[in-house]
């Protein structure tokens, strides 16, 4: 009986010593697994800025230089003066400035327009013989207005003449409706006459 247990005991363990090894043989071999491959890490590339460029200084067009505003003398003898050196004739406006109405519209509408300056500046010169009521004048300048209307027998406002340097009469003109065009189309006929004339 003891014989029996022992062959029976030898017998189990050789029979699990055998099923162990085929468990071993069974089992797949262990690999070390493979690291993860990652893409190289490069830089960003900056991103592409289009250069700074200083602002172009702005054009601005060259303003045409205003034509000399023509000069109103107070004196004849001044005016004279002027009409020799220039060979242009005198414009004389026999006006009340600051009273008669006609004389003011006349000063508005025409004198003081640039249309006439142009025209005066090219054409004539400038000669105001002012009778005020209000402006201050000296007694000089008043006398000698006074002694240019009994001269040429002005007896009424405005009344514009236009003289030779000497004083001759070309021809008169006095307030027109309708601005500096017409005003100056007939002053510049009286002067065309008087240069046909004196030829």
């Amino acid at each position: 009986m003891r014989a029996r247990e022992l062959l029976a005991a030898a017998l189990g363990a050789a029979c699990l010593f055998a099923q162990a090894g085929r468990a071993d043989e069974a089992a797949p071999a262990t690999t070390a697994s493979a690291p993860a491959v990652t893409a190289p890490t490069t830089a960003p590339t900056p991103a592409a800025t289009a250069p700074t460029m200083a602002p172009a200084p702005a054009v601005t067009a060259a303003k045409a230089p205003k034509p000399a505003a023509p000069k109103w003398f107070t004196s004849l003898s001044e005016a004279q003066a002027e009409a020799r050196k220039s060979g242009k004739p005198i414009l004389a406006d026999f006006t009340g400035s600051d009273w008669c109405p006609w004389c003011i519209k006349l000063r508005a509408e025409v004198f003081n327009t640039k249309q006439f300056k142009d025209w005066a500046v090219k054409n004539v010169v400038l000669l105001e013989v002012d009778f005020p009521e209000h402006k201050p004048q000296s007694a000089a300048t008043k006398q000698a207005n006074e002694a240019l209307a009994d001269k040429y027998q002005v007896d009424g406002f405005p009344t514009v003449l236009f003289l030779t340097a000497d004083g001759k009469v070309l021809g008169t003109s006095g307030y027109e409706p309708g601005g500096p065009a017409p005003w100056t189309a007939r002053a510049q006929k009286i002067l065309d006459a008087s240069k046909t004339a004196a030829k």
